[in-house]
């Protein structure tokens, strides 16, 4: 009970995240995963949709939150915010996701990135004032992707079936796991660490959660061009977010140490080395006894 009740301020400003966020309509990333050991192939095929019924009427109760809630909110944060003060809001936000991009990235070995992303984080922290500015990019270190739906990704979770949350938009049954760990994930944490860095732990939870969606208001603009500019929004929703993500798990694989690199192809005028085999000439087996064919003259 003390545990719930110390972090009661934190869940509450969870909930306003998936209200506000969420109901946007953002990919988040998701029914019975398949677990392959094989790197996926090059060019991924689109996401199955086997509850498109369902996803369909999902779909429509939270465009109609949009509609009365997330769109006018959207628009007066955008009217009323000055851009500079925006931008602040947005890097600040994503300075505070680094730490959980970072865990990830470092299970999925993807080792670079978490240098990239650790690097980041103590540069936007310090030069950065506290990541009101995103001085790291500027410096050569861009933002790097990374879930907990990517991890699984990475780890053998594969062609999961489309899915629309409500409240949570576009998704897929992996990620949708992925997402419910992320969330419960900063509880862990401040339940196993000293008290002290439990409650920068829960404060820190708390301010990413609130910043997030406020962030996030400022795109719902893109959302309602995207809308306005399809016959079916579901369809083209549903197309976008996809290839968006399937960009990100592409991304993650390659960088894995978990897959070896694919052997780079000979360059124009190298030549390819020539085994024994290619300068003799191939013998076919024929026959009911598999004979080879007799010698010509």
């Amino acid at each position: 009970m003390r545990l719930i009740g110390r972090h009661a301020p934190t869940a509450a400003c969870l909930i306003l995240a998936t209200l506000l966020a969420g109901c946007a309509g953002a990919p988040a990333g998701l029914p019975s995963p398949n677990f392959v050991s094989a790197p996926p192939r090059a060019e991924a095929a689109e996401t199955p949709d086997p509850f498109e019924g369902l996803n369909r009427k999902i779909f429509a109760s939270n465009q109609a939150f949009n509609e009365t809630v997330v769109y006018p909110v959207a628009k007066a944060y955008r009217e009323n915010v000055p851009e500079s003060v925006r931008d602040r809001i947005e890097a600040f936000s994503t300075n505070l996701s680094e730490p959980m991009v970072f865990a990830n990235t470092v299970l999925q070995l993807r080792m670079d990135a978490a240098a990239t992303t650790l690097s980041r984080f103590v540069t936007n922290s310090t030069v950065g004032g506290l990541g009101l500015f995103d001085v790291a990019t500027s410096l050569g270190q861009p933002h790097q992707t990374g879930d907990f739906g990517q991890t699984l990704y990475v780890w053998g979770a594969r062609d999961t079936a489309y899915l629309v949350l409500p409240v949570l938009g576009p998704s897929t049954v992996r990620d949708g796991i992925g997402t419910g760990v992320s969330l419960i994930a900063p509880f862990g944490v401040a339940s196993i660490v000293p008290a002290r860095f439990a409650t920068a732990t829960t404060q820190v939870n708390t301010v990413d959660a609130v910043g997030k969606p406020v962030a996030d208001l400022g795109k719902a603009s893109t959302l309602q061009e995207i809308e306005a500019s399809s016959l079916d929004f579901y369809a083209m929703l549903r197309s976008v977010s996809d290839q968006k993500r399937q960009a990100e798990l592409r991304e993650a694989v390659a960088q894995s140490l978990f897959y070896p690199p694919e052997p780079a192809a000979p360059a124009e005028g190298d030549f390819a080395p020539v085994t024994a085999s290619q300068t003799e000439p191939a013998q076919v087996r024929v026959g009911l006894g598999g004979e080879p064919p007799l010698p010509t003259r």
